[in-house]
């Protein structure tokens, strides 16, 4: 590839995350929450003109079938799986339940998956289920959740579809992954996104909807919600604004794969 490619997106679930803080929250608020970091995306979305992905849980589409629609008029709607909430007993069939509701929704084939939380799941069934590609893996190491460094950092194709990892730091492995984007001062992460994209030539960035509300007041580590409304969005803004500063391209993962079929072909 010539070009210097981004892919944004987000996890467009249902905020459940103090769950896993021992912090219940009701299924409205969880949904409130969300809708209200909505509100501040996608201004800055419309911005710059940029198409992102919105990897979204069939229930969440189920409950907000009209703003699924609205943001698939420009962006694309990928799958989530059918629920996030960390006590969801998750079955396979989820995954293509999930497609189901999106497609019927949207009318539009969904290509995507990543999978809630990045957990480990069986891949077999995506392909066959009409799946194009995944972007579940986080190729690094972080203690408690995952050692993938044996995986690779670049898009690759395997099972008869292509994996887009989540990007990490060339050498180092640092993910570039929300954490990172909320507790970094946003100099330096732009920076290495910057010399990430410049060494890889592709860029897959991830955050959640809902760190862009309000969530001061909920019970979650400081590292998790803070920053968050609106010194959170116009970190975005700036962050995005930097990167196409430095010729970086922004589309969905749809494109990503178009592109990398293309160039498949070429050789």
């Amino acid at each position: 590839m010539g070009r210097y490619l981004v892919n944004l997106t987000f996890d467009l679930e249902e905020f459940d995350i103090p769950e896993e803080y021992g912090q219940k929250v009701s299924e409205r608020d969880q949904m409130e929450v969300t809708l209200a970091g909505m509100k501040r995306i996608l201004p800055v979305l419309d911005k710059h003109n940029v198409a992102v992905t919105f990897f979204t849980t069939g229930h969440f589409a189920q409950k907000n079938p009209e703003l699924i629609r609205l943001l698939s008029d420009k962006h694309e709607i990928a799958s989530h799986a059918l629920y996030h909430a960390p006590n969801h007993d998750f079955q396979e069939q989820d995954i293509l339940v999930s497609k189901q509701i999106l497609e019927f929704i949207t009318g539009k084939f969904v290509n995507g998956f990543r999978m809630p939380r990045l957990r480990p799941f069986d891949e077999a069934n995506l392909a066959k289920w009409g799946f194009r590609y995944d972007s579940s893996v986080n190729p690094t190491y972080l203690p408690g959740r995952y050692n993938l460094l044996h995986k690779s950092p670049l898009p690759y194709h395997e099972s008869g579809m292509w994996e887009l990892p989540c990007s990490t730091m060339p050498w180092l492995r640092f993910p570039l992954f929300w954490l990172s984007f909320k507790n970094l001062p946003a100099g330096i992460y732009s920076e290495m996104c910057r010399l990430t994209l410049r060494k890889r030539k592709s860029l897959m960035l991830y955050f959640h909807p809902w760190e862009f509300a309000d969530i001061g007041d909920y019970k979650l580590p400081g590292y998790v919600k803070s920053p968050d409304g609106q010194a959170l969005t116009d970190k975005l803004d700036k962050l995005i604004s930097y990167l196409i500063k430095h010729k970086g391209e922004f589309i969905t993962c749809q494109q990503l794969c178009d592109t990398l079929d293309a160039d498949k072909e070429k050789i």
